[in-house]
């Protein structure tokens, strides 16, 4: 049988999650097709990835009804410090300083766990009743109609919608086959991503030095914890995610300093390469893209998710009118 919605997101990952809810908030009925396992947007095992999320993307998650389940567990940002620096001289002493009580909103942004933030976004798509959400599924054609578009699936389950919202990440499938290109290039560098368990308190200070190899994040935590996000060129970032835990810690440090104490892993590592890749539209006929499947950016200053959140409330404010 085939199955009708207003909507039909592909991708259920955190921008297809988020599109979901405020689509149906808007009075659509949805169709979320997922091809992971649900059980992965559930864990509860800490595994050191966190989103710094904006104030604009803060305010996006009270608008669709989440933010009080996430607050708790929220970090705030309450100042920003940027400076240069270079491994075992720290930062620079001339550095740009943001607080956040020269903005009179409260906290810059938040700091949030990937294990708080998806079981919060899959809690709320379950209890809606106007979103259907189909996991283990991969999204195999569409085909646009006189009155909409139909959409093939691997498990020969089929989908009708007024429009379909790609949300398929970097090599969007979806984008491929409605003929969108698309331009980028390498930075020729890698992210390296942890979190790390400290001795002393941040005190909610986020902290970005610019050092020669590229940038480094250190961003607060609750608890005595912060997530590091750091770029290296590929060869050296090869290398060091080839180290032990131990091994690791001794290339972080002398690019960490000692202002929170001594320093210890928490959660796993992880590296991306570094890219832009943009599609050259963000849209086809009943389709529409939606964060990395439309833009994906370098993560410095929090442009990844934030912006992609961005690209939703256009997404939004398109299908109201």
């Amino acid at each position: 049988m085939t199955q009708h919605s207003d909507i039909l997101i592909v991708g259920g990952g955190l921008n297809g999650a988020v599109m979901a809810l405020a689509a149906s908030q808007s009075g659509f009925s949805v169709t979320l097709v997922d091809a992971l396992d649900s059980t992965l947007q559930t864990t509860p095992n800490f595994d050191g990835r966190s989103y710094a999320l904006a104030l604009a993307s803060t305010r996006l998650l009270k608008g669709i009804g989440l933010w009080d389940a996430l607050e708790d567990t929220a970090q705030p940002m309450l100042d920003i410090k940027v400076a240069d620096g270079r491994a075992n001289e720290g930062p620079s002493s001339f550095f740009m300083h943001f607080d956040h009580r020269e903005i009179n909103a409260g906290p810059m942004g938040y700091m949030v766990e990937d294990r708080r933030l998806r079981p919060v976004l899959h809690a709320a798509i379950s209890s809606d009743d106007s979103i259907t959400y189909i996991a283990n599924t991969r999204v195999i054609s569409e085909q646009e109609t006189a009155s909409g578009i139909t959409v093939a699936c691997d498990s020969g389950a089929s989908f009708t919608a007024r429009f379909v919202i790609a949300a398929d990440g970097r090599r969007s499938q979806v984008a491929a086959r409605a003929g969108i290109k698309r331009v980028g290039w390498s930075y020729q560098q890698t992210a390296l991503v942890c979190a790390i368990e400290h001795e002393l308190s941040h005190d909610g200070v986020a902290c970005q030095y610019f050092m020669p190899p590229g940038p480094l994040a250190i961003l607060p935590l609750m608890g005595n914890r912060s997530s590091i996000v750091w770029s290296e060129s590929h060869s050296r970032a090869q290398d060091i995610m080839a180290l032990d835990d131990a091994g690791y810690l001794d290339v972080l440090r002398p690019r960490f300093g000692s202002y929170l104490g001594d320093i210890k892993l928490a959660g796993k590592r992880f590296s991306y390469p570094l890219d832009l890749t943009i599609a050259e539209r963000f849209i086809a006929p009943r389709i529409a893209l939606i964060g990395d499947a439309a833009h994906g950016v370098h993560p410095i200053a929090g442009q990844g998710l934030n912006s992609c959140w961005i690209c939703i409330f256009r997404v939004r404010w398109h299908i109201q009118t």
